[in-house]
């Protein structure tokens, strides 16, 4: 199911930019939050350090987990958490943003084709948040998260315009 959904996500993530100008991308709503950039940023950072995770821990074969973990602290938007890295602020443009989008997907792709969740079976990977958690939930962990922050950006668009 995640693995169609992340797709789904990732499409809305890269319409909701298009048509942005650079200074849209780049402006923060207030001085302590994040612009759409750091926003986009963020998100391709962050499935490149998941996936990194999952791809070692699958070629390892690192621990057992017999289920998934609670991953709902995704789906309130009113709970605050506090990113581990935080991104660049650094001004972007519309096709740095989206090449970032693109290379941390490949690490997804080549995780997709290369296993299965029947193939990973209940082999773990051990999250900075979450835990030992089954490989395979790093698609829900993934689009989860990038759900979370396109509902983010489209608050920023409403409030910088």
């Amino acid at each position: 199911m995640w693995e169609t959904k992340i797709v789904e996500i990732r499409k809305l993530v890269k319409e909701s930019i298009k048509g942005l100008s650079y200074e849209e991308l780049n402006q923060k709503p207030s001085p302590g939050e994040w612009s759409i950039a750091q926003i986009i940023l963020h998100l391709a950072g962050a499935e490149t350090r998941f996936l990194t995770l999952a791809l070692d821990s699958a070629e390892n074969e690192g621990g057992r987990s017999d289920s998934d973990v609670d991953l709902s602290v995704f789906d309130d938007p009113s709970q605050k958490m506090i990113a581990p890295i935080e991104p660049s602020t650094d001004p972007q443009t519309l096709d740095e943003l989206m090449k970032a989008l693109d290379e941390s997907r490949s690490l997804t792709t080549h995780f997709l084709e290369k296993y299965t969740k029947e193939g990973l079976d209940r082999l773990s990977m051990n999250h900075h948040r979450f835990g030992n958690m089954p490989i395979w939930q790093v698609l829900e962990l993934l689009g989860k998260h990038e759900q979370r922050h396109l509902l983010q950006m489209e608050d920023v668009k409403k409030r910088i315009r």
